[in-house]
Formats: structure tokens, C-alpha cells, sequence
């Protein structure tokens, strides 16, 4: 039996574990008050061990596949979702993990970065989920304040508004994901969780902010 790919696999874990939710008639509200059809809530995953191993494994596999995956030196997790990510990988990987704070401490050292981290470290960021991008700039400025050399963005469901490479200060930054939009709707629509009446009106949100499906 061929394996699954591993797009379709974690797009099954993240539906089985309730990770993605769908409610096109009675909507989601938003942070920022809009109303979506959708709601992703990646951080349920940290309560299933199994699961937690199997996209680790995933992760790990995919990062090995980078072509100057041999200079990495640090995994940080981002505040606070990626966080126990990081740690998981980190620890595959056998390298140092950190962890980034969205904003600095207003006490002790005022450190925004926790852990040891030194200036030139190539530094893989890892984070749940990539949207917009937005929440990204505060962990990559903070790496730039300490001299290190962001490598790679990782995440376990990515959007797909942005879909390859993040742009930040004019450096590329390679963005590597397990799962996307199109993988999640195919399974959701195999698992007979939308319809295709429901589809269309989730497609269309995610048309209204940019996601490339």
C-alpha cells in the first residue's frame, strides 16, 4: 500500500484532532472583528503525543532537505505556539532551541530571546501556522537585533498567501511548510465534513484574503 503524501497526512491529523474547524453558516469571529467560515487552532495538537511525533518526523524530513541545512545552528520557537514545535525539533535535530518573545521583558534583563543564542547563528524560525505574515516581523527583527542570520521559516499549515519565500528587509527567506489550504479542503470534502455549497462560500473567503488555492 502506497504511502500518503505527507501533505494529505497532516491535513487528516489536523482535521481528525479538530485543528481546522468549518462553520459557513454560523461564522467565526475574527481578532480583528471579520467573520470567517474557518478557524484554525494548530495548538490543540501539543495534547496528542502520537500526532505530535508523526509531524515532528515530518518536519524534521523536510528540513533535512535544505540545502545549507548543515550551517543551521539554532531552532526558535516563536511565542508562544511554536514554541513546543521547536523543542521537538530542536531535539531531533540535536541542536540548540531558543524561544522569542513577542515583545521584550519589562524586567530582570528585558530579553526578548530566552535560551543561548549568539550573533552569525543561522536560525530556523518555527511557528503553528503562517497567515499574512504579520506576527513574523517581531521574531525576525529580533534575530536581526542579535546579529543572527535567519535561515528558514517553518510552520505546520501555511495559508498560502504567501507561498515560498518571506521578504523581509529585502533578504528572502525560505518559508517550508506541511500542509496547506488546498490539501485540507480535498480531505474535509473526501470526509464528507464540507460540502460543496460550503466550498464555494470557503473559497471565497480565502480568495478575499489572498490565498492562492
Amino acid at each position: 500500500m502506497p504511502m500518503k503524501d505527507e501533505k494529505v497526512a497532516t491535513a487528516e491529523i489536523l482535521l481528525d484532532l479538530n485543528c481546522i474547524n468549518f462553520s459557513p453558516k454560523k461564522q467565526f469571529k475574527l481578532t480583528s472583528g471579520k467573520k470567517s467560515p474557518v478557524y484554525c487552532d494548530c495548538r490543540r495538537l501539543i495534547s496528542f503525543p502520537k500526532e505530535m511525533k508523526t509531524l515532528t518526523n515530518f518536519a524534521v524530513k523536510k528540513l533535512k532537505s535544505l540545502n545549507d541545512i548543515k550551517k543551521i545552528s539554532n531552532i526558535a520557537g516563536g511565542e508562544s505556539a511554536g514554541i513546543p514545535f521547536a523543542a521537538l525539533i530542536a531535539s531531533k535535530l540535536n541542536l540548540p532551541m531558543t524561544y522569542i518573545r513577542k515583545e521584550k521583558k519589562k524586567f530582570g534583563k528585558n530579553s526578548q530571546i530566552e535560551g543561548v543564542i549568539k550573533p552569525k547563528d543561522n536560525v530556523i524560525l518555527v511557528e503553528d501556522l503562517m497567515t499574512d505574515g504579520g506576527s513574523k516581523l517581531k521574531f525576525f527583527q529580533a534575530l536581526e537585533n542579535a546579529k543572527c542570520n535567519t535561515r528558514a521559516l517553518f510552520v505546520i499549515f501555511n495559508y498560502g498567501i504567501i507561498e515560498k519565500n518571506f521578504e523581509f528587509k529585502k533578504k528572502k527567506i525560505s518559508l517550508i511548510s506541511l500542509t496547506n489550504w488546498d490539501s485540507v479542503l480535498k480531505v474535509a470534502k473526501k470526509k464528507k465534513m464540507i460540502n460543496e455549497k460550503d466550498l464555494i462560500i470557503i473559497n471565497e473567503f480565502l480568495g478575499s484574503i489572498g490565498v492562492k488555492n
